[in-house]
């Protein structure tokens, strides 16, 4: 009896044995794929000397008035650039990520609040990259355009097919969103005043939010061709990437000399010197490869121009990106742009911005130091107040600041706001982020607006709700009700 006793104790202790070996080689399997499938949001890291984000409004001001000090701006705008692009301990499907690509995009976002997941988790994780989608500035130019009876050649000037974005959100700005169910119609209907200008609750000076802007190469392919701003053309007009007839080669290999001055060709350009003298490495560019899932999104759209099937091994190429902060109240504006000769960069960056970057050579990575910088702390110069500024064109000027992947491509149709500043701003290549955003409400008619000065009491946003500047807030509005807006009292 006893010799069975133990057979069965002996029996029982390898059979636990065996479980737990089990247990655990199952939960190291797991936790080894988790380590390269799950992506945890970071926050913005300060790898610039005396760079402070968020920064004090009041320094911010500073800089803005009574002259505008483009300096400090410029060192600040590359001290975000320079932690966007720090590389991060975290990897996809083998690639290292960047801080910026940890974030959730406003699809992901609007995904959470649509499912009520209001956990921790929610906003502490993702499992994929954000996907690509169509630019909504192009959507927005065409649904204008047909308001007016126009074709979408008359509203906006050479969309390109393989340029495609993401809108992201650090994680301050994501809770804050998550948290209130911000884009949720039925929530935004509560914030309405009748016959007033209702808002949002404001976002955190910890709130940044990016726009990446990406070019899609085909699989396969030895070299890449990109197309490359060539600057604004003399007389205004539309101007988007498939009109600029400018474009250099990336090298997959990359076996090109490291930093070799680049001489962009004609698309038409078959002379094989002159194509190598446009051809630089891949790794000049930050970069990624589509997974399936990506690429199937990609195809699944059904954007206003196609002509582009994505493959799974696609390469992307970051071509452009928007940033915005919210450390001051209409936020903080900084767009980037790939250049093929960044100590030299066309309109609408500077030398001034460029030697400021070069400057910083130890801080900017690889690639990132690839490209221009253009920015706009203020909507005209000098900076007016939130409301009641001047729009004078006597006493105040233009500040110009645009992406020439995204708005260089606008014509008249597409800014249904007038200029009261300067009648002939119409062109995308006159714009300025700040103008443009100030004008974003839950309404899907807001219009587009050139660069000129908008006060934030502007009648326009009498009975409808001010988002904070966000535009892709507006885009991913969740239509769980019907949008009410206020009625005007009849004057007696």
């Amino acid at each position: 009896m006893k010799k069975r006793v133990v057979i069965f104790a002996l029996l029982t202790l390898m059979v636990v044995i065996i479980i737990t070996t089990i247990r655990c080689s199952s939960s190291k399997q797991t936790s080894a794929s988790l380590g390269d499938s799950v992506i945890t949001p970071v926050n913005l890291p300060s790898v610039v000397p005396g760079f402070s984000f968020p920064q004090d409004s009041a320094t911010v001001y500073s800089w803005l008035q009574p002259k505008y000090d483009s300096t400090s701006v410029y060192k600040h705008a590359w001290g975000i650039w320079a932690g966007l692009t720090s590389a991060t301990n975290q990897t996809y499907k083998g690639d290292s990520l960047l801080v910026y690509q940890t974030w959730l995009g406003i699809g992901e976002i609007q995904t959470i609040v649509k499912n009520g997941q209001t956990s921790e988790l929610s906003l502490t994780r993702k499992t994929t990259r954000s996907p690509l989608t169509v630019p909504h500035q192009n959507e927005h130019a065409i649904k204008f355009a047909k308001k007016l009876s126009l074709t979408i050649s008359e509203a906006i000037d050479g969309i390109d097919p393989q340029v495609w974005v993401t809108t992201s959100y650090n994680p301050q700005a994501a809770a804050h969103v998550v948290n209130g169910s911000l884009i949720k119609q039925s929530v935004l209907n509560k914030f309405v005043v009748n016959g007033g200008i209702g808002t949002i609750p404001q976002f955190t000076d910890t709130a940044l939010t990016v726009k990446p802007v990406y070019y899609v190469g085909h699989k396969g392919d030895k070299f890449i061709r990109i197309p490359a701003w060539p600057g604004p053309p003399k007389t205004p007009r539309g101007f988007g990437p498939s009109s600029w007839n400018n474009y250099v080669y990336a090298d997959v290999s990359n076996s090109q000399t490291p930093n070799k001055p680049l001489v962009p060709v004609t698309g038409t350009e078959i002379d094989k010197t002159k194509i190598a003298a446009a051809t630089c490495n891949l790794s000049d560019f930050i970069y990624f490869k589509l997974d399936t899932v990506a690429a199937a999104y990609i195809n699944q759209q059904q954007g206003p121009v196609q002509g582009v099937t994505a493959q799974t091994g696609d390469i992307v190429l970051l071509v452009a990106m928007h940033v915005t902060t919210k450390e001051i109240h209409n936020w903080t504006w900084q767009t980037f742009y790939w250049a093929p000769n960044p100590a030299t960069p066309f309109s609408p960056s500077s030398k001034l911005a460029a030697s400021i970057g070069a400057g910083l050579k130890g801080s900017l990575h690889g690639a990132a130091s690839h490209y221009a910088l253009s920015t706009a702390y203020a909507m005209v110069t000098p900076n007016q107040p939130i409301t009641g500024g001047s729009n004078d064109s006597s006493k105040v000027s233009a500040m110009i600041g645009y992406n020439p992947y995204l708005e260089a491509g606008f014509k008249p149709a597409t800014f249904g706001f007038a200029n009261t500043m300067n009648s002939k701003f119409k062109f995308g290549i006159q714009t300025n982020c700040m103008s443009c955003h100030s004008l974003a409400t839950m309404n899907p008619n807001a219009p587009y607006s050139t660069d000129q000065y908008i006060s934030m009491n502007n009648q326009i946003f009498v009975n409808t709700v001010q988002l904070d500047f966000a535009w892709s807030m507006q885009a991913a509005i969740i239509n769980d009700t019907a949008q009410v807006s206020g009625v005007t009292p009849k004057k007696k």
